[in-house]
């Protein structure tokens, strides 16, 4: 893996350990010598990785839409801002520049761009692997609705799979290097997403 994808949340959250597991992973990937591809805020959870990842000494690459720049306050002193059109070209280039992707806390936003790249996977649009830090159990809730989706047949147990999971940032750095991606046909193109 050269870059690793995170979402999470532009703001910092209710407990302390959210900024600690984001500084905790930020400094895992430079040691790893993995880039950072992130939404490129410079407040919350998305402030606290991208420093981290600097103070490292690693390299971070920021993708933001132009009518968000001043909203999420663009970090400016990441080494690469890119900014775009709009969010669904924001999600695509931060996929096309990373080998896997991390979910943190987070909102709406990381929900939804956790469960659209995983949408992706499931499709057959990449194999890349993803995964959720689960910071005081804070992704608890939602992996049981995964399980229940399992259990209610809305969602295929080898699609569960593809949802891995750890409270500790380097165990899941070495789950996401050491993850296959089961066969999945294609069921569209990138284009008709």
């Amino acid at each position: 893996m050269r870059s690793v994808c995170v979402f999470c949340g532009s703001s910092a959250g209710a407990r302390p350990a959210y900024a600690e597991a984001a500084r905790a992973l930020g400094r895992e990937l430079v040691r790893r010598r993995i880039d950072l591809v992130y939404g490129a805020g410079s407040i919350g959870l998305m402030g606290v990785v991208a420093d981290a990842v600097i103070e490292a000494g690693g390299h971070v690459t920021g993708v933001i839409p132009d009518a968000l720049v001043a909203r999420e306050l663009a970090h400016r002193g990441i080494q690469s801002l890119r900014i775009v059109r709009s969010m669904h070209d924001r999600k695509a280039l931060m996929a096309d520049l990373s080998d896997a992707f991390i979910a943190m806390p987070g909102g709406f936003g990381t929900f939804e761009e956790f469960c659209e790249v995983l949408t992706w996977a499931q499709l057959g649009l990449h194999g890349k692997p993803c995964g959720l830090l689960n910071v005081e159990g804070y992704y608890d809730p939602l992996l049981a609705l995964f399980d229940r989706g399992v259990e209610e047949c809305f969602v295929k147990a080898e699609n569960r799979r593809r949802v891995l999971e750890h409270t500790d940032p380097g165990a899941l750095i070495d789950a996401l290097a050491t993850w296959s991606a089961p066969a999945a046909p294609a069921w569209i193109t990138s284009e008709q997403t």
